[in-house]
């Protein structure tokens, strides 16, 4: 019998090398969408004013300079969104540990003691003790993968974890530079509310002063309609300056900070956002940048590797058992060598009646991998969208740009035409205050498309994807190896 034991625990072995690469994870393909983005050499909006460079790098600083950028190291560093990221990461990466180790041989120690009350030939009763200590080993063979695929599975799902958190980081940054740019929109809206009026006063003063010298060509109800639309002016500057501060709460929240945080020293200097170059790059750079798609196929191919570890529960286990034990009458005498009782048990288990259960999880494994793979694509096709309703939004914003500079000067100039007249009582206060609602309107819509296009860039910035912050993570070369 010993001879038999022998042999088995040997073919166990050698069957183990022979299939250690055995594996029943099906093959990987990529969604048809997913080929034919990456076949695309060109988006649809693709103009000649962009370049082919995908280099993204702070692109943040071109939009709030440092201002910007402080804010958002401040937010990698302390946003409760991103720190909740993080430990979610760490769940993952400590689950693919773990499903690491279900692989490896599990070795433990024991010791006992028993005390055993008996009778003796005579009737009398007697105590004894027993003591034993040894070492218990496990091994699973894995023949058919099931562990393994597990793992692949685990580090996967890790890997797909890195990229959601980047995915995450770069979602926040934009969310960030939005609420960043509305403020300092709303500061710059506050500024040219109190231009306006200042222009109102200076009307108001002007029709007062001549009616007061008796003007022919100045009445009463010239006076009143200054002084009203002086007075209606004044309205927005609370209500712009109670969203502006509003706005600066909102990136408190952000940031994790306590409310008047960014406050202390928030200037809002919105760079310039006339037309520039845009880093396009090429459809499959996208899906190569982009960390939700990236995440997205790393689901796919993690849900395949259960498949495979599905498949290996329909098929036998072998497993070998081995221990070490020393027993003894007395303590001091527990390891002594020639106590020692050693074991070596081989075992095979196949599955005879399960009630199908084994297979239905195979159907459900597989019908997930299917789930998976049409939100890989989903995701893709979503991604190439948004750089196509992004390039819409910028090449369409500037062109409007241009032509509410144009009306902007246009007002400008008529303004100033209608005030000259009106201090010669060549034309009536009504001309006057008609020349400044529409200067103010021009200037206002100017700022609000300005705020668009910036709005618009961060789109594009975001739907591209990269590393904004030009470190390659361990995530980027397990995937691409």
């Amino acid at each position: 019998m010993r001879n038999t034991g022998t042999l088995f625990s040997a073919g166990w072995v050698v069957l183990s090398l022979a299939t250690g690469a055995c594996t029943l994870t099906p093959p990987p393909t990529a969604p048809a969408i997913v080929q034919d983005i990456r076949s695309s050499k060109d988006f649809v909006g693709q103009s000649s004013n962009t370049i082919s460079s995908s280099d993204n790098y702070r692109w943040w600083v071109g939009v709030g300079g440092d201002e910007l950028d402080a804010l958002v190291n401040s937010l990698k560093r302390d946003s409760l969104v991103l720190q909740e990221a993080r430990s979610q990461l760490e769940q993952a990466r400590e689950a693919s540990l773990s499903a690491r180790g279900q692989r490896l041989p599990t070795a433990s120690g024991f010791t006992d003691v028993s005390t055993d009350r008996s009778p003796d030939l005579a009737g009398a009763y007697s105590w004894s003790e027993t003591y034993s200590s040894g070492v218990l080993l496990d091994l699973n063979s894995d023949i058919f993968g099931g562990l393994r695929t597990a793992q692949s599975a685990a580090e996967l799902t890790s890997l797909s974890s890195e990229y959601s958190l980047k995915a995450t980081e770069q979602r926040e940054i934009a969310i960030l530079a939005k609420s960043w740019i509305s403020a300092a929109t709303l500061v710059k809206r506050l500024e040219l509310a109190q231009r306006n009026v200042e222009s109102f006063r200076s009307t108001y003063n002007l029709t007062n002063d001549r009616y007061s010298a008796g003007s022919s060509s100045v009445t009463a109800s010239d006076v009143q309609i200054a002084l009203q639309n002086f007075e209606t002016a004044q309205v927005d500057i609370p209500e712009l300056e109670t969203e502006i501060e509003k706005q600066l709460f909102i990136i408190d929240e952000q940031l994790g900070h306590l409310p008047g945080t960014t406050k202390a020293t928030f200037v809002g200097d919105l760079l310039s956002v006339g037309a520039s170059p845009v880093p396009i790059g090429r459809p499959a750079s996208m899906l190569a940048n982009r960390p939700d798609v990236a995440a997205a196929e790393l689901r796919y191919l993690a849900a395949l590797e259960d498949v495979g570890a599905a498949r290996a529960n329909l098929y036998p286990a072998i497993s070998l058992s081995a221990s070490l034990t020393f027993q003894s009458d007395t303590p001091g005498e527990v390891f002594d060598w020639d106590r020692h009782i050693a074991s070596l048990a081989n075992s095979i288990t196949a599955p005879l009646f399960q009630g199908g259960r084994l297979k239905s999880q195979v159907r459900a494994q597989q019908a997930r991998a299917q789930e998976l793979a049409t939100a890989f694509a989903r995701t893709a096709l979503s991604a190439m969208i948004d750089v196509e309703i992004a390039l819409a939004d910028v090449y369409g914003l500037e062109e409007q740009r241009g032509q509410l500079e144009l009306a902007v000067k246009t007002a400008k100039l008529s303004n100033e035409l209608a005030q000259g007249r009106y201090g010669q009582g060549l034309t009536s206060i009504l001309a006057v205050l008609e020349t400044q609602r529409s200067l103010n309107a021009a200037e206002q819509n100017l700022l609000l498309t300005d705020q668009a296009i910036a709005n618009a860039r961060v789109d594009l910035f975001l739907s591209l994807g990269g590393d904004w912050f030009a470190l390659a993570s361990d995530a980027d070369s397990a995937v691409q190896s």
